[in-house]
């Protein structure tokens, strides 16, 4: 009888065992599945953070280049009064354009007004010039112009570079894997095309953009 009460009790334990092994299983299938969602979520995060602070760096230098053409354009106007009706015209084309293609043309824009805007005689030749308060006030707009490239220029030249070692490192880790195509789309981009532009052109355009400022600086 007592050995029929054991053989009983062992009968339970190990069906009882049985009934726990799956919800064991499930619990620890459960916990791991929460841990992989989580580390998906940290890098989709961290990607996100990436492209965000990518597109900042693009607005940053867009806008470096946009004053820049206004502080040349200005000043161009000033020394040679004849080039203002042709400037317009090639400016209003590259208006047309959007995205990074306006961006590419608008920097080349910008280089082909450096022999005028960047002389070492562009002083001299203000001298003569900047003589009445129309001119002056001309001038003042184009020093504000070339001071605001000139800081957002340099914050974003800074930026491209530590940003696209960022990016290159987390595309080519495992956290990248499993992420939205359209996410690491986004972040290749910027890593294979917009910031190597920024970081090839943007130091040159930063240095005319200090370059005007300090000539016009000298006047006011």
């Amino acid at each position: 009888m007592k050995q029929n009460s054991s053989i009983l009790t062992l009968s339970v334990f190990f069906f009882a065992a049985y009934l726990l092994l799956p919800l064991a299983a499930a619990q620890a299938f459960s916990l791991s599945d929460l841990s992989s969602t989580a580390e998906s979520a940290q890098s989709a995060a961290e990607g996100t953070s990436l492209l965000s602070r990518a597109k900042d760096v693009y607005s940053g230098f867009s806008d470096c280049t946009e004053n820049l053409v206004s502080a040349q354009t200005a000043t161009m106007s000033l020394v040679n009064p004849d080039s203002t009706s042709g400037l317009t015209s090639k400016l209003g084309s590259i208006e047309s354009e959007s995205g990074i293609t306006k961006l590419i043309k608008m920097v080349a824009f910008s280089e082909s007004m450096d022999s005028t805007t960047t002389s070492s005689s562009l002083s001299d030749k203000l001298t003569g010039i900047l003589t009445n308060p129309e001119s002056l006030t001309k001038a003042k707009e184009a020093y504000t112009h070339a001071s605001s490239a000139y800081t957002s220029g340099n914050s974003s030249v800074s930026e491209a570079k530590t940003l696209y070692t960022e990016i290159k490192e987390f595309i080519s880790s495992p956290s990248s894997k499993g992420l939205s195509e359209s996410l690491l789309s986004g972040l290749s981009d910027y890593s294979d095309k917009i910031l190597p532009f920024i970081i090839e052109n943007g130091p040159a355009r930063v240095k005319t953009a200090a370059s005007i400022a300090d000539t016009l600086k000298g006047f006011f």
